[in-house]
């Protein structure tokens, strides 16, 4: 499996994180310290770029709800954008589609966020 990458960026005062690689226990936590650098500086509003990620587990999108849970107490969201269709069916299978707001690119989902 490849290692996930992440790249950061600001669109449209929206703080888009690309995703690159495989999502698991190990990368997790890079991933989990980035949400924790923006929630901590009052960055609630997160697009997660998908387009690139090969793989993710459970144990992280469970995590990702949490992250969610907390941008949303504090006005913000955090959306899931471009899943390729492996990781949409995962994402279904799980039921999580029903609790994180996905987007076909991630340029709907920085639109979504009310300024």
């Amino acid at each position: 499996m490849r290692e996930c990458h992440i790249k950061h960026e600001v669109r449209d005062n929206v703080d888009v994180l690309h995703l690159d690689g495989a999502l698991d226990a190990y990368s997790f936590p890079r991933l989990e310290t980035a949400l924790t650098h923006l929630r901590d500086g009052a960055r609630h509003r997160i697009v997660l770029d998908c387009s690139s990620l090969d793989y993710v587990n459970s144990a992280a999108l469970g995590a990702l709800i949490g992250f969610a849970r907390r941008a949303r107490e504090q006005g913000g969201d955090l959306k899931l954008a471009a899943l390729t269709p492996k990781i949409y069916s995962i994402v279904e299978l799980l039921g999580f589609d029903k609790i994180l707001q996905i987007f076909p690119d991630t340029a709907l989902a920085i639109g979504k966020f009310t300024p």
